[in-house]
């Protein structure tokens, strides 16, 4: 079984941030964090990603993570239509994310540890978040195959401790919603 987990709004924001400097609006990373000028233009197309995660093994069951917001409410029903399972929560009343992170991390533990077994199950996780290494170490640790698919910058210590890392900067066209 392959078992797939998206943070959505950590992967959205990066995007947009690697398509700034992608298109030259700015040199690297730091400089797009410095300016504050991502490309809010771009969006990612859901049915691109998850072509790209049944590349890696099929067939799968995915699940995304995210927030509602005013602006974001068509993403959802484009996400399900491609084949995702959509977890999406409130944001607090200051406007800001919360709780997306811990129902990631407690999804993929419940589904490894209730529904996987070590030495057969691949996990995928779609997130670049240090927060998420102590249980990409735990699980690893435990025999399970974590596959990190993200973009370059993700945290070195995620990397570091998942079974393998793909970036995801070359497929930055690709995953564009057109």
């Amino acid at each position: 079984m392959h078992l797939a987990y998206v943070d959505c709004s950590n992967l959205f924001l990066e995007a947009q941030k690697v398509s700034a400097v992608a298109r030259g609006w700015a040199r690297n990373l730091a400089e797009v964090n410095q300016q504050s000028s991502p490309d809010f233009s771009y969006r990612l197309d859901f049915h691109r990603l998850m072509a790209l995660l049944r590349k890696l093994e099929d067939p799968m069951q995915a699940a995304v993570f995210g927030s509602v917001t005013d602006s974001n409410e068509g993403l959802w029903p484009h996400a399900e239509a491609a084949g995702f399972e959509v977890r999406v929560v409130e944001r607090a009343a200051s406007g800001r994310e919360k709780r997306v992170d811990t129902g990631v991390v407690t999804r993929i533990c419940r589904d490894a540890y209730l529904l996987g077994q070590p030495g057969r199950d691949r996990i995928t996780l779609v997130a670049g978040d240090g927060d998420y290494e102590p249980m990409v170490r735990q699980l690893v640790a435990d025999g399970f195959d974590v596959t990190l698919l993200y973009w370059s910058h993700a945290s070195r210590e995620l990397q570091t401790v998942a079974s393998r890392f793909y970036p995801l900067d070359a497929y930055l066209e690709d995953l564009a919603l057109r």
